[in-house]
């Protein structure tokens, strides 16, 4: 009984399916993903000669249009108010896109088709999280988010061991990877199709249509939340800096892919207990914590020098994710209303990826002006800092 309540994200059955559809969903969509984006610095660097500033400026741009996605599909999932139709698009268009990594000869192939491949998840993102939202209890919002990325992350961890396993099978066959990243892409429109259902009623969502203006009722707090989450943004550049580090230190390019298993192992892990835990105390001291975890693993991975330090890091990278993920989620749906909360994660993407485009973009001129990956996290380490010292000041104003 006890493990059946902790699983359980809702008392209405059918929605209660829904949920979990949901995260199954997402579990697919992740392992789709991680068995393109392990491999991906390298086989730009290695295979194409791009250097870390071309990586940068790629991962910068391509995640910049998939949080510019989320901001119109987020505005149209309120303002046609209904949510899966977009969530459909965007699974599909993922589906297309992988077969486009496995044909790329080019720089500006890979460009366009990791472009493609964001503004898909964007797509598809904002009126998933909004989704959640309308289908979880009031209050119990962390347990529905955390439930989602554990098995988001656990999907990760499934792709990366695949994409590890068939790199060392092949000799290094990247494109073999990228060709079949593309099955677990379908299921995931499968289960979406099959699985996933609105709820029926909808009733504050269609009764109240959207309007720009009404953006004006979205509290002080989330404002803050959302100069919060731009410094954190900042700081949280693309994950291929860390493989580079890793890189950098010794590790090989087959192993890299189990290195990430390592990060989403504990993010996994953590997110589900602390989305019980954030329903039950205070979201924004927890967001803070994560915050430090953040600071203190960008310290971890500036100071060490031997390839056994890099798996410290990484794992305290994951650490951070799994405390900060969902929270962040979770504090964005228990503060807007409900015709609006597309429009809320609209925004929280539209800051975002914002600061991810310059965050990425710096980490990149740093690792080549400083000669390695490790100056990405100088940059990163400064950004959580601004971001914790932010958030204790918007504690204080509301005396949290």
């Amino acid at each position: 009984m006890k493990i059946k309540s902790f699983l359980s994200m809702s008392s209405d059955s059918a929605k209660n399916r829904s949920l979990w559809g949901i995260a199954w969903m997402s579990f697919f969509w992740s392992t789709a993903t991680v068995m393109v984006f392990t491999l991906l610095p390298t086989f730009l660097t290695e295979e194409l000669g791009a250097s870390k500033t071309k990586l940068g400026m790629i991962e910068g741009v391509a995640i910049f249009l998939a949080f510019l996605a989320k901001v119109f599909s987020g505005v149209l999932s309120d303002y046609w108010r209904t949510r899966k139709p977009l969530i459909m698009v965007g699974t599909f268009a993922s589906i297309i896109v992988k077969s486009m990594f496995a044909m790329a000869t080019s720089i500006s192939w890979i460009f366009i088709a990791r472009s493609i491949d964001r503004f898909s998840k964007g797509v598809r993102s904002a009126p998933t999280d909004a989704l959640i939202a309308d289908l979880s209890p009031q209050h119990k919002e962390g347990a529905s988010y955390g439930i989602r990325y554990m098995l988001y992350t656990l999907g990760a961890v499934f792709g990366g061991a695949i994409a590890a396993t068939i790199m060392h099978l092949s000799s290094h066959n990247y494109r073999l990877v990228f060709w079949l990243s593309v099955i677990p892409a379908a299921i995931a429109f499968l289960v979406l199709v099959f699985v996933v259902k609105p709820p029926v009623e909808e009733s504050d969502i269609k009764q109240r249509p959207w309007h720009w203006r009404d953006a004006r009722y979205l509290p002080p707090i989330f404002w803050n939340l959302l100069g919060v989450s731009f410094l954190l943004m900042l700081a949280r550049f693309s994950e291929a800096f860390l493989t580079l580090r890793a890189k950098d230190l010794g590790w090989s390019i087959h192993m890299l892919p189990l290195l990430m298993v390592g990060y989403d192992i504990v993010n996994a892990g953590i997110s589900l207990p602390v989305g019980k835990m954030a329903d039950r105390y205070n979201r924004q001291k927890m967001l803070l914590a994560g915050i430090l975890v953040l600071t203190l693993t960008n310290l971890v991975i500036i100071s060490i020098h031997q390839p056994a330090g890099i798996f410290v890091g990484m794992l305290m990278a994951g650490l951070h994710m799994g405390m900060t993920q969902g929270l962040i989620a979770a504090l964005i749906a228990e503060t807007t209303l409900p015709h609006l909360r597309g429009t809320a994660f609209a925004l929280y993407y539209l800051t975002s990826g914002t600061a991810v485009l310059i965050g990425n973009s710096l980490a990149g001129y740093l690792s080549d002006y400083m000669g390695g990956a490790v100056g990405a996290f100088w940059g990163g380490t400064v950004f959580t800092i601004l971001a914790a010292a932010y958030l204790v000041k918007v504690m204080r104003s509301t005396r949290v």
